[in-house]
């Protein structure tokens, strides 16, 4: 089947060196020959375990595999560089990496960037580029997405204060099996006029 071009994923190149250890020979082979899974496999080996785990390798398995296009790799290495795993701790590369997962569809890296521009990881708060994020990642079912966007829509950071999409985002997480949110979208509620909740 053709892929459609947001999962079209380059040849991996120039993975170096591949302990003989890692993984099983014919995935080996196969990420020497330049296929993101096989080298997405081994990366997550290398992080993961079990055996010995090799965060350097890992971390240059999933950039090798992330600059190739596959979206998990991107997201695993801008986990990586948002937490020091492998590298030092590097919020501005961490953003690079989630947004380009998040721009091929990755709901966590949209939730993990969302919350880099809320916390003005390597500079102030964007709290409207978070709030978009927050919007896309909630779209996809991200519970704590969901909440985070009714918690920025109810005070008004990054777009205009909207107690009826606040309300909604919390009913949605609280659906969910959030009691958090259900608590908050009780206390909104009580902020609504009957009009106001019965249109949220």
């Amino acid at each position: 089947p053709l892929q459609s071009p947001s999962e079209a994923v380059e040849t991996v190149t120039g993975i170096g060196e591949l302990p003989g250890t890692l993984g099983s020979a014919g995935t080996r082979k196969a990420a020497l020959a330049g296929d993101a899974r096989a080298v997405y496999q081994l990366a997550t080996q290398a992080a993961d375990g079990p055996g010995s785990r090799d965060p350097k390798l890992a971390l240059r398995l999933f950039e090798r595999a992330a600059v190739a296009g596959l979206g998990p790799a991107q997201f695993r290495l801008g986990n990586m560089f948002e937490k020091g795993i492998g590298t030092n701790r590097d919020p501005a590369l961490a953003k690079v990496w989630y947004g380009r997962a998040a721009e091929r569809g990755n709901a966590k890296a949209m939730h993990n960037l969302a919350v880099l521009y809320a916390e003005g990881a390597g500079g102030k708060p964007d709290y409207a580029t978070a709030t978009d994020w927050f919007r896309r990642a909630a779209e996809h079912g991200v519970r704590d997405s969901q909440y985070n966007l009714a918690i920025l829509l109810g005070r008004g950071l990054g777009a205009p204060a909207d107690l009826g999409q606040s309300y909604r985002w919390f009913a949605i997480a609280a659906a969910q099996g959030d009691e958090d949110a259900g608590r908050k979208r009780d206390e909104v509620a009580s902020r609504l006029s009957s009009g106001d909740l019965a249109a949220a």
